[in-house]
């Protein structure tokens, strides 16, 4: 089993309740809570790979190490189980974790890896200006975003839970957004779950908005992250930002339906 801890000034404690653990050092838990319908109640907590995502988030100190569990248990979910022992065998480096992930990507129906270890666009070195084919990806992204959010939930949802949902979106926005400038939050808020849909490859219907079936409708969003580009929109101007600081590197305006840009 694998337990996400966060270390701090050389400390290793749980992300949510902030209990500290010593490695090769074993627990007992003297009151553990055998009731199936508390999720979340006094026991030590592990999981095994796919259900990292709900607490794991690539920032800085967050490790994942695998234990060793015992005793009494209540396993609820693939998110939600605790043991009446745990004991930290070693830490699991980044790579191994990959390919672990990786293994069970056709199993859970959804790119695990990558919702672990999400694609941050402002950090993606761009070299050169904006270009017309990346203009084009933002007209065609201002077309469909105002439908993105409630489309790719429901239709995650549908698909693999709400549960998974929520948890892949939370490691996407806590890995990516920690980094973006409040001014240009709402627009990588829907940025993000245009890229939380390229996760779902799946899903080939999506909710609220009509498309080919088998074609993702917020593909253009998904292919302005790839290349480091994050929009923004004011109402009047649209704005492509870049870089670890987010600076505009593209602004104009111009009709949804297509046509030139009013520079």
């Amino acid at each position: 089993m694998y337990k996400v801890l966060k270390r701090n000034n050389g400390r290793l404690l749980s992300p949510f309740q902030n209990y500290e653990y010593e490695p090769g050092k074993g627990y007992v838990c003297p009151n553990f809570d055998e009731d199936k319908t508390e999720d979340c109640s006094h026991g030590y907590y592990a999981t095994e790979i796919d259900g990292l995502i709900y607490s794991f988030r690539n920032l800085p100190g967050y490790e994942v190490w695998e234990v060793e569990v015992g005793g009494k248990r209540v396993e609820i979910d693939q998110f939600k189980r605790r043991y009446e022992r745990i004991r930290l065998i070693r830490q699991v480096p980044y790579a191994e974790i990959k390919k672990l992930a990786q293994a069970e990507e056709e199993r859970v129906g959804y790119r695990l890896t990558e919702a672990l270890f999400p694609v941050n666009p402002l950090k993606i070195e761009r070299t050169g200006p904006v270009t017309k084919d990346e203009i084009e990806l933002l007209k065609q992204w201002a077309s469909v975003r105002d439908s993105v959010m409630d489309s790719v939930w429901d239709s995650v949802r549908a698909s693999v839970g709400a549960l998974v949902g929520a948890s892949v979106w939370a490691s996407v926005r806590d890995s990516v957004m920690a980094s973006v400038w409040d001014s240009v939050w709402d627009s990588v808020w829907d940025s993000g779950w245009a890229y939380v849909s390229s996760l779902f490859p799946n899903v080939t219907k999506w909710e609220h908005i009509d498309h080919p079936e088998g074609v993702n409708p917020f593909q253009h969003g998904v292919d302005l992250w790839h290349r480091g580009l994050v929009p923004s929109y004011d109402g009047e101007v649209w704005r492509l930002h870049a870089g670890e600081k987010a600076e505009v590197v593209w602004q104009g305006s111009f009709e949804r339906t297509g046509g030139g840009e009013r520079q």
